[in-house]
C-alpha cells in the first residue's frame, strides 16, 4: 500500500514538472533565442523609423537571454493603427513592443473618430522615451514675418502633410487667432520644403525639429528661412533663444489646453509593451531601456545618426500621462472642439 501511495504521488511531482507554465520560466529562460518584433506606427525612412531601427540594434543586448528584433512597419491613421494592434492582437507576452507615434498616447482624449474604443493608452507599458521633441513654426525669410506676433495680422501660406501638422495649425489659428492659410496635399514635410524652396509656400509648422533640422538648420544659418516660435512646453536644448508658444497665451483655460493638446512633445520617442505582459518580462525591458540609453555604443550611434537624445524612462511617461488624463473635462472638450475639422 505504501509503495503504491509513494508511486502515485512521484506520478503527480512528474506531472506538475512537465505541466509547469512558461510564466514560471525566468525572463533569461523566456527570451533566451527569440526573435522579438518592434513595431513601428508611421512608414520607413522617417525620424520615428530611424529611432526605432537603432534600439533595435541595441536593446537586446541588455534583455536577459540576449533576443533579437526584427521591424514591422505599420502605418495608419497618424499611428492609431500600430496601437490598436499592439493592444487588442498582438501577443501578450513580451516579444512585441512598439516605438509610437507622440499624438497617439492623448489622442483618446482629443479625437471624436471613436479612437478611444480601439485602445487605452494607460494600459501599456511604457519603456521609455528617447527624447523630447520641439515643434516649430517656419517661414521663408521673404515674407514679413518676423515674430510670432506678426502671424496675427498677416496670412502665411503654409504646406500640410495631414493630421499630425493640421491639428496645431488649427488650434493656433482658432484659439491664438493666427492667420495661417493650410494648403493640404503633401505627401511628406520634404515635399513641403520643396514648395517652399521653389515659392509655393511661405512657411510650415512642423511637429518636430529633430526630424527637419537637417533641412532647416543650414536655411536658418544661411538667412534662407526664420524661425518664429518653438511650439513645446518647455525650453528646447537646441533652441534655447526660440520663444515658447506658451508666452503668447493669456487665457487660463487656453493655456491648459495647449499644455494638453502639446503634452506628446514631452515624450517625444516613446516605447512600449502591450497590456498584461508579466510584471518580471516588464520590469527587465525597462531595466533593458534605460541601461541601453547610457551604453557607449549606442551613444556613438545616435551621434552618428545626428538623432537627438533626451532620455524619459517609463514611469515619467506614466506619471504626466496620468495628470493629462485627469483634465477637466471642459478642457477636455475645449481641446476637441481647439481642433475640430482636423
Amino acid at each position: 500500500m505504501l509503495r503504491g501511495l509513494r508511486d502515485v504521488l512521484i506520478g503527480i511531482w512528474a506531472g506538475l514538472l512537465l505541466a509547469t507554465p512558461a510564466s514560471a520560466q525566468s525572463v533569461e529562460q523566456f527570451y533566451k533565442g527569440k526573435r522579438l518584433t518592434m513595431l513601428v506606427g508611421s512608414a520607413v525612412g522617417g525620424g520615428y523609423d530611424a529611432y526605432a531601427r537603432m534600439v533595435s540594434r541595441h536593446l537586446g543586448r541588455f534583455i536577459p537571454g540576449n533576443p533579437t528584433f526584427v521591424v514591422q512597419n505599420m502605418p495608419g491613421a497618424a499611428g492609431a493603427v500600430a496601437s490598436g494592434y499592439l493592444y487588442n492582437i498582438a501577443p501578450k507576452d513580451g516579444t512585441v513592443a512598439e516605438m509610437f507615434q507622440r499624438e497617439v498616447l492623448v489622442a483618446p482624449l482629443l479625437e471624436s473618430r471613436n479612437i478611444e474604443n480601439r485602445y487605452d493608452s494607460r494600459k501599456f507599458n511604457w519603456l521609455g522615451s528617447l527624447n523630447s521633441e520641439t515643434g516649430v513654426i517656419v517661414v521663408r525669410s521673404t515674407t514679413p514675418h518676423r515674430t510670432f506676433d506678426d502671424l496675427l495680422t498677416h496670412e502665411l501660406v503654409v504646406g500640410s502633410t495631414g493630421p499630425s501638422s493640421d491639428f496645431l495649425t488649427i488650434f493656433l489659428n482658432k484659439v491664438l487667432k493666427t492667420r495661417m492659410k493650410l494648403v493640404t496635399g503633401y505627401r511628406s514635410s520634404t515635399e513641403v520644403y520643396l514648395a517652399m524652396d521653389r515659392g509655393e509656400l511661405e512657411g510650415r509648422v512642423s511637429n518636430g525639429w529633430s526630424g527637419d533640422k537637417g533641412i532647416l538648420e543650414p536655411w536658418v544659418r544661411d538667412g534662407k528661412a526664420r524661425l518664429l516660435v518653438a511650439l513645446t512646453l518647455k525650453n528646447s536644448r537646441e533652441l534655447p533663444e526660440l520663444p515658447l508658444i506658451t508666452k503668447f497665451v493669456h487665457n487660463e483655460t487656453d493655456r491648459q489646453v495647449m499644455e494638453l493638446i502639446l503634452v506628446g512633445g514631452l515624450w517625444g520617442r516613446p516605447f512600449g509593451l502591450p497590456p498584461d505582459v508579466p510584471q518580471d518580462r516588464v520590469d527587465a525591458m525597462r531595466k533593458a531601456f534605460v541601461e541601453m540609453t547610457r551604453d557607449g555604443e549606442f551613444l556613438a550611434e545616435a551621434k552618428k545618426l545626428d538623432l537627438d537624445l533626451d532620455v524619459m524612462d517609463g514611469a515619467q511617461i506614466d506619471e504626466i500621462m496620468r495628470k493629462s488624463y485627469a483634465s477637466p473635462p471642459e478642457v477636455i472638450e475645449a481641446a476637441r472642439a481647439a481642433i475640430a475639422g482636423n
